[in-house]
């Protein structure tokens, strides 16, 4: 058996942000600018801490923005130093109740947001909270450059036979 030394660990300061769920938009609005305030102050403060990555949606940068307009500087600051992520998905979609044409608009815009904060996209398909994933997302995430597609439900017993690092391939050449 390995020893834990032989293996190399990486930690990825991330957050999930469920902009409205069992409470309303507005109270998770607020909830929001509270906890990108603490991240920006971390940032800022620790050299060491190199990263953030604020979930796999766009739309995060907008709210912040407009909850904390005083702070713009500052995000934009981080933004352009890579000290900050965001996207490449405009809103995290439940992948099982919208079509594949959805899925790549929100990808179209959550790309529109980033640049219009000045950064591309993350290359990373972030897209955690679904509970099902349809066969196409390779090829579509593909499409965007996307290589990689992080996400934690919506893998039933099948995480036993092919674990939780694999390649899913869509059609003959799209694998992510």
């Amino acid at each position: 058996m390995a020893e834990v030394s032989d293996f190399r660990y990486l930690v990825v300061p991330h957050t999930h942000w469920d902009r409205e769920w069992y409470l309303p938009f507005e109270f998770f609005r607020l909830r929001l600018g509270s906890v990108v305030d603490g991240v920006l102050d971390t940032l800022e403060r620790d050299p060491s801490f190199t990263s953030f990555t604020l979930d796999g949606q766009a739309i995060v940068l907008e709210d912040y923005a407009e909850v904390r307009p005083e702070n713009a500087g500052r995000l934009q600051a981080l933004l352009d130093a890579g000290r900050l992520e965001a996207g490449p998905s405009y809103v995290l979609p439940d992948e099982i109740l919208v079509g594949a044409e959805s899925l790549v608009r929100n990808l179209l815009l959550g790309r529109l947001v980033c640049r219009r904060f000045g950064v591309e996209p993350s290359g990373a398909g972030y897209l955690p909270d679904s509970f099902g994933h349809p066969a196409q997302l390779p090829q579509i995430l593909a499409g965007f450059g996307i290589r990689t597609f992080l996400f934690s439900r919506g893998m039933g017993d099948e995480a036993d036979d092919v674990g939780v690092v694999f390649r899913w391939r869509a059609g003959p050449a799209e694998v992510v």
